[in-house]
């Protein structure tokens, strides 16, 4: 029995070119560039970030890449770590919606990683970026994991990581295939990650998947084999997962299937806070802007009509409604809807113990009700609709529909609204100098030949 699913996924890894991308998705890799280094940069001095690079920063080898933010260089599958954390600790970084959620440009610091390590071009680091989003993205399109089992999304970067790493690393063949297979034979993460009491993992689930995929990718550059069955086997990646054998949704130009890449259907976040609750928050910042809201206490209900994902995510559960964690608060709607309410906006200096614990905080919360609307749930995934009604204690009202959240690929920040955005996440941490070269190279990202220069430019 041969395994048609990895045969397709390294087959299509190998055949991918820079010269096959459309300028508008080298751009789009671009635009999250700049996103994503902005994310890593604005966690910094998290504490997940500080023990990450630590570790990492005791460990050096015969390939080396850098810890963004710093001049330490550790090896690339460290490297992919502590980068991979502190790009997602904010919870800022784009996400993507299909059958399953995910956060694709989760994958970009594990790309890095490898190229810097292998001395890759810009170009390279590109093609592997698209190559490896592309990937997670059409799993996201093709299985909800929670169907078959407990699984978090870091589960489907084991698939998607060591392609991309080992393709700007320069596997072919049977190397590639090996670092699939044994980066799948390892590749199943649970969801309990991101249930209940958030902890710092969070944010290193798919840093971890991309650790052990550059491993992989290095074992397999040496010769190390993995299983041959190792997605479709009995006891295989599908068999765990899924409990069945899956077929993936074409990959873009695969079989001259004609799409866009998936990366051009990114969504971009506005706030720091999960995926479900970017829309809802827009709509909570109408209504205060409507009813001339000053202080939440002029507030008398909220009612945010949703779909299932919201709930399930971010206000199913007792821990989303008294946080104790910067982690569970982020994904908590009656938390960011406060902080909306109360604030005229939501950043991630509200989410720290003293603003949790806040009983005027609480207050707020409670007077907020979260349902699922049947038209919320019909219009997902496409869009991301919320329909939030605030009522004041004078009687009045406003209704926001928000299906679209600046940021969604249908409603698209521009390139300077990014800029904006990496420009606050770096302030008071880089110097206008600073983001001002690190926002030209990138933009010439395709022109770079030397990626370990590039990253002294973003020395904290």
């Amino acid at each position: 029995m041969s395994d048609e699913t990895l045969h397709r996924l390294t087959t299509y890894a190998e055949k991918l070119r820079f010269e096959d991308l459309p300028p508008e998705t080298v751009h789009q890799v671009k635009r999250l560039m700049v996103d994503s280094l902005g994310c890593a940069i604005g966690a910094f001095t998290s504490e997940p970030a500080k023990a990450a690079r630590d570790l990492a920063a005791s460990v050096t080898g015969k390939r080396t890449a850098t810890l963004i933010g710093t001049r330490d260089r550790t090896t690339p599958d460290l490297a992919a770590f502590a980068n991979g954390t502190m790009v997602r600790y904010l919870d800022f970084n784009d996400a993507y919606g299909g059958k399953d959620t995910s956060h694709p440009t989760d994958n970009f610091p594990i790309v890095f990683a490898a190229a810097e390590a292998y001395r890759a071009s810009g170009k390279d680091l590109i093609t592997g970026i698209v190559l490896a989003y592309e990937v997670q993205t059409t799993l996201s399109d093709t299985y909800r994991m929670r169907d078959g089992g407990p699984w978090d999304q870091a589960t489907y970067a084991t698939v998607s990581a060591p392609l991309g790493a080992g393709k700007v690393m320069g596997l072919k063949g049977e190397q590639l295939a090996n670092a699939l297979r044994l980066s799948v034979v390892q590749g199943l993460y649970l969801g309990q990650a991101r249930r209940g009491h958030i902890s710092h993992i969070k944010a290193s689930t798919v840093a971890n998947a991309g650790r052990n995929a550059i491993f992989a990718a290095m074992l397999a550059e040496r010769g190390y084999s993995g299983p041959p069955e190792a997605i479709e086997g009995e006891a295989g990646w599908f068999a765990a997962l899924a409990r069945k054998k899956l077929t993936l949704e074409p990959l873009t130009g695969e079989n001259g299937h004609k799409r866009a890449f998936r990366i051009m259907n990114s969504r971009v976040k506005r706030f720091p806070s999960g995926f479900f609750s970017q829309t809802a928050i827009e709509g909570a910042l109408e209504c205060r802007q409507a009813l001339g809201i000053a202080s939440a206490s002029q507030v008398k209900a909220v009612r945010i009509r949703t779909f299932q994902n919201t709930i399930n995510a971010m206000a199913g559960d007792a821990t989303r409604w008294r946080p104790q964690t910067r982690e569970t608060a982020d994904h908590s709607v009656p938390f960011v809807i406060a902080m909306a309410l109360e604030h005229g906006r939501v950043e991630a200096s509200q989410f720290v113990d003293e603003v949790l614990q806040d009983p005027r905080v609480h207050a707020v919360m409670d007077k907020v009700k979260v349902e699922l609307d049947p038209e919320c749930e019909a219009a997902w995934p496409d869009a991301i609709l919320n329909i939030v009604t605030v009522e004041t204690e004078d009687g009045r009202s406003h209704t926001a529909r928000v299906p679209y959240h600046l940021g969604h690929f249908k409603r698209p920040m521009s390139d300077r609204d990014l800029e904006e955005k990496f420009r606050g996440l770096c302030r008071g941490l880089l110097s206008k100098d600073q983001q001002d070269a690190a926002l030209a190279a990138t933009w010439r990202l395709d022109e770079l030949t030397d990626l370990s220069e590039y990253l002294s430019l973003l020395v904290v």
